[in-house]
């Protein structure tokens, strides 16, 4: 299945945009159709309608649990809470580092503060779709699509067969909600992230920068 579009986020810099959707004729297709499922609802980014989801993120190397709320709303934009850190990309194209203990806010993406669990602040969406297009090279042999549920809601997920850095096999996992176009869940060598909840309004406070 060919991705015709993706998400792009800054998330090598300390200054970024907003998520947003843009050709890339020069990527190459996703040609295994399980991947391509995944990634095609997450290319798209948040649907239009209010929700908001809660996650539990484990770093595996050191045994890290973190917990963090992804916001949307078609109005307000798009805000991203790890621990003490906030993100938001609101509707007009900027993009926001926060302190939720202090409430200051800086303008611009600062990965630099979530970078110690191993995560992106595109860890919803955009950064899986670039892992994706990596697991399509590495690869073994077809991935395998199934379908389930998750906080209520469907998921379309692919289970990718690989060879971990040691030479021995593995199997990474990445599940996307059906209807929301984000993360519900994946497993991977150093990060094991799941949806715990689900809800379809949002605080709007999490917005305010």
């Amino acid at each position: 299945m060919v991705l015709a579009v993706v998400l792009v986020a800054c998330s090598s810099c300390f200054t970024g945009e907003r998520p947003r959707l843009v050709t890339e004729a020069t990527l190459a297709p996703l040609d295994d159709s399980a991947i391509g499922a995944v990634a095609d609802l997450l290319a798209v980014g948040p649907e239009d309608v209010a929700f908001t989801v809660d996650y539990t993120i484990v770093t595996k190397l050191g045994g890290q649990s973190t917990s963090a709320r992804l916001s949307h709303d078609p109005l307000l934009g798009t805000s991203l809470v790890v621990a003490e850190v906030r993100y938001v990309w609101p509707i007009d194209g900027q993009s926001w580092t926060c302190s939720t203990i202090t409430s200051e806010c800086e303008s611009g993406i600062d990965e630099t503060r979530v970078s110690d669990r191993q995560l992106t602040s595109g860890f919803w969406g955009p950064s899986i779709v670039e892992r994706l297009r990596q697991d399509v090279s590495f690869a073994v042999r077809d991935a395998t699509s199934r379908s389930g549920d998750l906080v209520g809601r469907t998921v379309t997920c692919v289970d990718v067969p690989v060879v971990d850095s040691s030479g021995s096999p593995r199997t990474k996992t990445y599940c996307a909600f059906d209807a929301l176009g984000v993360v519900a869940s994946f497993d991977t060598a150093d990060l094991s992230v799941t949806a715990t909840a689900l809800g379809d309004t949002v605080d709007a406070t999490t917005f305010a920068v």
